[in-house]
């Protein structure tokens, strides 16, 4: 166990580096986020765009406005975690989250810790099936 990582940690920066030599930010300039591990083996991410809609405090929305205004540009997940330091790479077990597909898998990422900042870093297939090389970078926190 990399016990480096255990903390609180603040989103600097999302980037998604494609094949196709585009570069590209999903949560946009701006986005917060924050991510915690504790030493018990139990993480949380929550990450979201800066400017996204809301609803007036004076203004009566319905759940389903509600919750149609908070998805787009949200992401949160939550469950266990493991390290495997000898590969660099940080598994969440994710026992919830916005996107239901993800409840019940494991998301493995490889990781980097310099300092007090923390990349996660994954290799996925965008929508129009170019290859990306996406990253979160994480400074600590406190």
């Amino acid at each position: 166990m990399d016990s480096r990582i255990i903390g609180t940690w603040a989103l600097v920066a999302t980037e998604w580096k494609r094949a196709d030599g585009r570069h590209a930010n999903p949560f946009g300039a701006g986005a917060v986020g924050i991510l915690m591990y504790d030493a018990a083996g139990n993480m949380s991410a929550q990450v979201m765009r800066a400017g996204r809609p809301t609803v007036p405090d004076d203004q009566p929305a319905g759940i389903d406005t509600a919750m149609a205004s908070a998805v787009p540009g949200y992401i949160g997940y939550f469950g266990a975690y493991h390290v495997d330091e000898a590969a660099g790479i940080v598994t969440h077990q994710v026992a919830g989250a916005a996107f239901p597909a993800w409840a019940g898998r494991d998301v493995p990422r490889r990781y980097r810790i310099d300092g007090d900042t923390l990349v996660l870093m994954d290799s996925v297939v965008a929508a129009d099936g170019v290859a990306v090389e996406a990253s979160t970078t994480w400074r600590r926190m406190g």
